[in-house]
């Protein structure tokens, strides 16, 4: 065996571990993967220790730590793969997949839950697809000779006041004048209630990411990394509320109940499902890049241009801009040396990061795109297995007394991961998802409660 190719063997191992180490932070609601890579930093040394003892020096300290780079990798790409699960089956969201609920929730309660898991599947392998073509575009874009990054922070409030405008005046809302009238949609109507919507979660979510931070239980210790580099902890209640809590209280007082779940193939045309996935991984590759931007935003500048709103492809959509997003990010640390994410900021402490300045790709990205290319095949396999598994034991259970289940479970995940203060969060949450279902309009608008934050945050007020 040659030297080169024992050490793509070795990324390869690594890539796997850190892929199976993807599916648990994914199908667990709360533990995200800036957790778990930031327990991996802490241990980097004792690991690099054990490494050693075991390759000798032949590897070198700089090696090993690349390795352990490959699995922070790996959880981040593999997590965005599985995390959909949970959204389908448990009404749990993951910070990136709060909009995925409502339309995977749909496809469950109509006997299609796996098929809804396949489509998020397919959109995230084909945003990978995507994003390995646009890599080299976005070099020459962002980076010399075009310099695009210095005009996208420019222009950045622009873009988003351009977001929520578009958001607000696209929403419409059915009203009958008098009983003996069919329904007609009223556009005045609609904006000022999702005004009203917008604002009220944004406030709160302005509120909630305002409090002093707080650690939640089992949280690694302070000299591990500062605590303005910690991830917010607080997202996961506010979500599981906002989107999460809202739809479940929704589905007991309907009294739906879930028929079993058909096990079959989606049908996949190709010219929507191609455009779902190149909108989703053009939005999710432009949030890899820019301060304070999420998945969510990025969802809903692809769904804004999606002319495409069936429930099948806004899975399509949402899975790529999570996937897509995961790995822009990567690339944007070598691109403009700038940690997105939590786990671009464990990736920037384990190996030295030289600025990608020349069109061939630095080495150390060359063997994380390894990774991810490891990780998201591993993980398009795991995923539809997983969720074809899930499927068939679903109707096993009694629809309602696994939504209270369900319920139980996401305030006790809650109270493990954010205490006291993220029961209250969650509550309220759940009292503004409430919001949009009552009034009748997009529950997108609740992404407000990201969307004003980042506004106001790049205003400095």
């Amino acid at each position: 065996m040659g030297t080169g190719l024992g050490i793509l063997l070795l990324v390869i191992l690594f890539s796997l571990i850190g892929a199976g180490l993807g599916i648990i932070t994914g199908l667990i609601p709360g533990l995200h993967v800036n957790n778990l890579s930031i327990i991996l930093l802490s241990l980097s040394g004792v690991i690099m220790a054990g490494l050693t003892s075991l390759f000798g020096d032949t590897l070198g300290v700089v090696f090993i730590s690349l390795l352990l780079a490959a699995v922070v990798v790996s959880i981040s790409i593999s997590h965005t793969f599985h995390d959909f699960i949970p959204s389908t089956f448990l009404g749990a969201p993951d910070p990136d997949t709060a909009l995925s609920v409502l339309p995977a929730h749909e496809m469950l309660l109509a006997g299609k839950g796996y098929e809804a898991v396949k489509l998020s599947a397919i959109g995230s392998m084909g945003a990978i697809m995507v994003a390995f073509l646009l890599i080299l575009p976005f070099r020459l874009v962002i980076g010399e000779p075009v310099m695009g990054y210095s005009y996208l922070k420019e222009y950045m409030i622009y873009i988003l006041v351009g977001i929520f405008a578009i958001l607000i005046i696209t929403e419409t809302k059915e009203v009958r004048y008098r009983k003996s009238e069919p329904k007609r949609k009223s556009r005045a109507l609609g904006i000022v209630l999702a005004l009203f919507v917008f604002f009220t979660a944004g406030i709160f979510g302005y509120t909630v990411l305002s409090m002093d931070y707080f650690k939640p239980f089992f949280w690694p210790a302070p000299w591990i990394l500062p605590d303005s580099m910690m991830p917010p902890a607080v997202l996961f209640p506010m979500l599981s509320g906002i989107f999460g809590l809202s739809t479940l209280f929704e589905s007991l007082s309907a009294e739906e109940s879930a028929p079993p779940q058909v096990i079959t193939e989606p049908d996949v045309p190709v010219k929507s499902t191609a455009g779902s996935i190149f909108s989703g991984t053009f939005a999710g590759s432009i949030v890899g890049f820019l301060p304070g931007m999420t998945s969510g935003i990025a969802t809903i500048m692809a769904m804004i241009f999606r002319k495409d709103t069936e429930k099948k492809q806004v899975i399509v959509t949402l899975s790529a801009i999570n996937t897509a997003n995961s790995l822009f990010v990567l690339v944007a640390l070598f691109l403009i040396l700038r940690p997105r994410s939590g786990a671009a900021i464990v990736i920037n402490q384990l190996i030295p990061v030289a600025q990608w300045e020349a069109l061939l790709l630095p080495e150390s990205l060359l063997y994380l795109l390894v990774a991810v290319l490891v990780a998201s095949c591993t993980a398009f396999i795991t995923t539809s297995a997983i969720g074809k598994l899930a499927a068939k034991h679903f109707h096993r259970i009694s629809y309602k007394k696994l939504v209270k289940g369900i319920i139980i479970f996401i305030i006790a995940m809650v109270f493990v991961f954010t205490g006291w203060i993220g029961l209250v969060i969650l509550g309220v949450g759940t009292v503004v998802g409430m919001l949009p279902i009552r009034l009748g309009v997009r529950r997108s608008h609740a992404m407000g409660c990201l969307l004003l934050p980042v506004i106001l945050l790049i205003m400095n007020v």
